[in-house]
């Protein structure tokens, strides 16, 4: 987490972003219980791992299941996106940070807690602010439309393709309303954890309960969750339509004279803001703590938003974009026939995908250039042990002002991290990095900030993928970490 939101979706980027596995098996190398006789795991084949490295312009080549990109979209999703989605989306998430930040400013215990919540929430708040802009700068809607203008003129001398796009046009503008409430919901609704969390308890098994509320309430703040609820439900009722609000919710608000009286006495009343009052109100038979569960005005105000969920938006925003979906399957095969030329490489869809690129610096504004790789200086040059984020371990440190690198030094530094032009998405965290010889060069786990509307275009001048070189997992495993016996298991070449 090194460098944690500051430098997430950012280059230059010095985080070793990486988890280690062991597998055990039997002693036969079969699956086994466990038991202090198992050894680990010999797989048929692995990975071997290079030492080489790469340098600027060799070949980069990337495999995972990655999540969904959307290259061939209409401009009218585009345009959601960009003036509707969006904007929305990135304003409740910036609200709820900045509560958030003030908060966690106060003291370092709650500095820690919501530190992971924080990343959460920041993830997609800062993707979506570069996603809009790139969008922006590459001026896809006008290339969108552009596109169907000239699909709609060979389309009339092609009768199977005939109106599809104004059909597809249709349905999009009957599916707005219904994504923008879906946006509300998820986005403001369930910032509220108090209600997420006794909705979740009203469901589970008895037997789970403690459990849960031992984890729950351990990162926990009422106070937070508070002035989020009284921000983020404001908002809803404000830029929500009428159609989408839930009735028993508004009564309540109407009758207790607004949105902050509301959370008043929602957090005032409820027995889930607290360990002590949830055990209070589990601690007696089972029949007695569903009674005292059901009437809670937490899991109330979950029941008026996620049936208002249920009943009015998630069935026909699926529906509708099942249709949509359906169509685009006419309208790809209809753009492969009028651009026989053309190539169009799949979209990720949550399948096993392969992207091929090279390592590549890349200029992320006039009159400067990024270098493809990053080295343990600018971990030193960013070490700050008064701010969390960029506090190293002391081991590393002492590392540094050793030198004493072992054979993991190029250069007289350790490498870190570096960049490549292979198309990735979500989900391609942790997918590996080969070089042009099938060996192991590094992981995969970001993207630069100017590469995040590559889900929608691909722009080869900018977007860049974002690895930790395997040779820092590596030093840190064996000279951080103290675990360089594992190594002896690796095919390190």
């Amino acid at each position: 987490k090194f460098g944690g939101d500051t430098d997430n979706w950012m280059w230059p980027r010095h985080t070793g972003d990486f988890s280690l596995f062991r597998i055990y098996a039997g002693p036969d190398n079969a699956p086994a219980d466990y038991s202090k006789d198992n050894v680990p795991f010999r797989p048929r084949r692995s990975l071997a791992i290079s030492m080489r490295g790469l340098r600027e312009g060799d070949f980069t080549f990337i495999y995972g299941f990655p999540g969904q990109t959307q290259q061939y979209v209409l401009s009218d999703a585009v345009d959601y996106l960009l003036n509707r989605g969006n904007p929305h989306k990135i304003a409740l998430r910036t609200m709820r940070l900045d509560i958030m930040s003030e908060e966690q400013a106060k003291d370092a215990d709650t500095r820690i807690r919501y530190a992971s919540k924080h990343a959460s929430v920041a993830n997609a708040w800062k993707k979506w602010q570069g996603e809009s802009r790139g969008l922006e700068r590459l001026g896809t809607l006008g290339k969108k439309r552009e596109q169907e203008s000239r699909f709609d003129r060979w389309a009339a001398s092609h009768p199977q393709y005939t109106g599809l796009l104004g059909w597809m046009k249709a349905l999009y503008a009957e599916l707005e309303p219904y994504a923008f409430a879906r946006d509300y919901y998820n986005e403001a609704y369930r910032a509220v954890e108090l209600s997420r969390f006794a909705s979740a308890v009203r469901r589970m098994p008895v037997s789970k309960r403690a459990a849960a509320a031992r984890a729950f309430y351990k990162d926990y703040s009422p106070s937070i969750d508070r002035r989020i609820a009284e921000r983020m439900l404001g908002q809803y009722l404000e830029n929500v339509p009428q159609e989408f609000r839930p009735e028993a919710f508004v009564r309540t608000v109407d009758s207790l004279g607004g949105v902050r009286e509301f959370v008043d006495d929602l957090f005032g009343n409820s027995l889930f803001t607290a360990p002590e009052r949830f055990e209070r109100m589990t601690a007696g038979d089972s029949a007695t703590a569903q009674a005292a569960i059901e009437a809670d005005p937490a899991v109330r105000l979950a029941d008026a938003f996620d049936a208002v969920y249920r009943d009015r938006i998630f069935g026909r925003y699926r529906d509708l974009s099942a249709s949509i979906a359906s169509l685009y399957r006419t309208y790809m095969r209809g753009l492969m026939e009028m651009e026989p030329d053309a190539v169009f490489y799949p979209d990720a869809n949550l399948t096993l995908r392969v992207s091929y690129g090279r390592m590549e610096g890349y200029k992320p504004l006039d009159g400067v250039y990024y270098t493809p790789q990053t080295t343990l200086e600018g971990i030193m040059e960013k070490d700050d042990p008064t701010v969390y984020d960029y506090n190293i371990p002391q081991r590393l440190r002492d590392l540094y002002a050793s030198k004493d690198y072992g054979r993991w030094a190029v250069d007289g530094t350790v490498p870190v991290a570096f960049l490549a032009t292979n198309h990735t998405t979500g989900g391609n965290s942790g997918s590996p990095v080969l070089n042009g010889r099938g060996e192991l060069v590094g992981l995969n786990f970001d993207r630069t900030w100017e590469s995040t509307m590559s889900d929608i275009e691909f722009d080869p001048s900018k977007c860049r993928n974002i690895a930790v070189d395997i040779r820092y997992v590596l030093f840190l495993i064996d000279k951080v970490g103290g675990a360089g016996y594992l190594l002896d298991e690796m095919d390190i070449r």
